[in-house]
């Protein structure tokens, strides 16, 4: 978006689509707004695209800065990290953790996803709060498990620790490839390490911003560990199994 509007990628290779019929409609709108502007030729029908899509993202709140990360420094830590005070301020510091600004000339990708090891807690959950717990990635190394696919089948499904960082890392590689994008102007959002994770009140800044994050996206990318999408899910992510009802857009 620095555009207001995501292509979806799935890193199984599903085809690239909005992700819903609310995003669907707004698009829509959007698409309506340049149809009235524009002036005549391609340079003008994607200026007059690009400065409708920035209007209309602005309409969202933000209220704490959208922290982004070079995916050249998402590869080389080897894993998802947690937003906590030491870490922040140092890669802050280092540059690992940038602040993202519209017009940058940088391309951004949203990583919406849904935790997968849920019950996961460690020294810098809160003990006092039984909410506070949980990671988008495995930690560990855990068993195998049998659960159904989205053609219902049943299907066993790997779970080595830091699977989602690798399926991201793949995702993102294969779509630079795909776009011809640079990868030195790649940067990643990820909620784990973009949004504070040891301040409830900075939390809630950043969960209230998620919408204004996305409007800032060039893409969306949504990590799933299904060997393949079948069915509807290879076109909707909606459709996609342990994703589509609760993923975040």
């Amino acid at each position: 978006m620095g555009s207001g509007a995501s292509k979806v990628i799935h890193p199984d290779g599903g085809r690239p689509s909005f992700g819903s019929a609310e995003k669907a409609k707004a698009m829509a709108k959007v698409a309506a707004v340049c149809k009235l502007k524009l002036a005549g030729g391609e340079a003008a029908s994607a200026q007059a695209l690009k400065d409708a899509a920035m209007r209309f993202g602005e309409q969202f709140e933000q209220t704490t800065p959208m922290l982004v990360m070079p995916f050249s420094v998402f590869k080389a830590q080897g894993r998802i990290m947690k937003s906590t005070k030491v870490w922040r301020d140092q890669a802050l510091a280092a540059g690992s953790l940038v602040v993202h600004e519209e017009g940058s000339g940088k391309v951004v990708i949203f990583v919406s996803h849904t935790w997968w090891d849920r019950a996961f807690k460690d020294e810098t959950n809160d003990p006092n709060n039984p909410y506070d717990k949980g990671a988008p990635d495995w930690q560990d190394d855990y068993p195998e498990e049998q659960r159904k696919n989205g053609d219902y089948e049943m299907v066993t499904y790997q779970r080595p620790k830091d699977l989602k960082w690798r399926v991201i890392c793949a995702g993102v590689q294969r779509l630079i490839e795909q776009e011809g994008l640079t990868e030195e102007d790649v940067s990643l959002w990820v909620d784990w390490q973009s949004i504070y994770q040891d301040d409830e009140a900075e939390k809630l800044k950043g969960v209230v911003s998620l919408i204004r994050y996305a409007t800032l996206c060039q893409y969306m990318l949504v990590p799933t560990d299904e060997a393949r999408l079948v069915g509807y899910a290879a076109e909707d992510p909606d459709d996609i199994p342990a994703y589509g009802s609760r993923g975040w857009w």
